[in-house]
């Protein structure tokens, strides 16, 4: 009786563990995976941040794979990944999908059970068919987003990673960390009516010897209004990302400007961007901002 008890109790942890998960995309796609996802390539290396906060013991423990962007676009972040997890440096890596460099064949000899991508590279993916293509393989892709809409997506694709990771409390824990930050802002301004001050965002100064990046009405530039300032670009770029040309600069004559950078050296040897961190001088950001 005890083996036949013992036998059921095995059964029905399996099958428990084995039922498929159904989840809605932030693209409005309908994704299933066979269970709890174990095997998964990151369509953008930075994906590692959210995924680091739910497996905070192993966070590359369930990564087979990778873009091969993180060193490039955080090369500070990366590093600091590599200290600490020195195996990363053998994780197989792939390109964009929005290159359209992204390698099917590689991709399904690694026997993923999850393609996570980001919402921005969408179009190119239906433009090349690479979906249809990775769901004739079986291998299920889960969008997300954190950089095109964040104030619409990053919490939709926080409670998707709980989905797939089985791990939905700990999106709910993460959901209340950030909505707890952000109503800190928000509520010592709830009655503000001073000044706002214009505001430029110089997304990537230095990067280049153009001028200059910036955020329309999201992300960045939605952050800027939200804490009270006005945001020059906002109804000079329609989308997320865009260009501000000098003479929109001195016309919308900003009070306040702020310059966002990172370690971009395995993309630019040559820039003078702004970095973060402990590392960048003041005297090297100012520089930096002189063009």
């Amino acid at each position: 009786m005890a083996t036949i008890l013992g036998m059921i109790g095995i059964s029905l942890l399996f099958s428990a563990t084995a039922a498929p998960i159904v989840v809605t995309d932030v693209s409005g796609r309908q994704v299933t995976l066979p269970g709890e996802a174990q095997r998964i390539i990151l369509g953008e290396g930075r994906q590692m941040y959210l995924l680091a906060a739910f497996d905070t013991e192993e966070p590359f423990k369930r990564v087979v794979g990778w873009r091969d962007d993180f060193h490039k676009a955080d090369y500070d972040g990366y590093k600091a990944y590599e200290d600490k997890y020195p195996q990363i440096k053998k994780l197989p890596t792939f390109g964009g999908a929005k290159d359209g460099t992204f390698n099917v064949e590689q991709a399904l000899t690694l026997k993923p059970d999850l393609l996570l991508m980001n919402l921005e590279s969408k179009a190119a993916t239906d433009e090349g068919g690479l979906i249809a293509k990775l769901e004739k393989l079986n291998i299920p892709v889960v969008f997300i987003d954190f950089r095109e809409k964040p104030f619409e997506n990053a919490e939709k694709s926080i409670h998707i990673m709980g989905q797939v990771l089985g791990k939905p409390q700990r999106a709910e824990e993460i959901i209340r960390f950030r909505q707890q930050q952000i109503d800190i802002v928000t509520s010592r301004l709830a009655n503000f009516t001073g000044h706002r001050p214009r505001v430029m965002i110089d997304r990537a100064g230095g990067y280049d010897d153009e001028c200059c990046m910036s955020f329309g009405d999201e992300n960045f530039g939605r952050m800027v209004e939200v804490t009270g300032g006005q945001n020059i670009a906002k109804g000079l770029i329609p989308g997320t990302f865009g260009t501000l040309n000098p003479e929109q600069i001195i016309a919308s004559n900003p009070e306040v400007v702020i310059v966002t950078g990172a370690n971009w050296k395995n993309y630019n040897t040559v820039g003078k961007w702004v970095g973060v961190g402990p590392g960048p001088t003041w005297t090297r950001q100012r520089n930096a901002c002189r063009r």
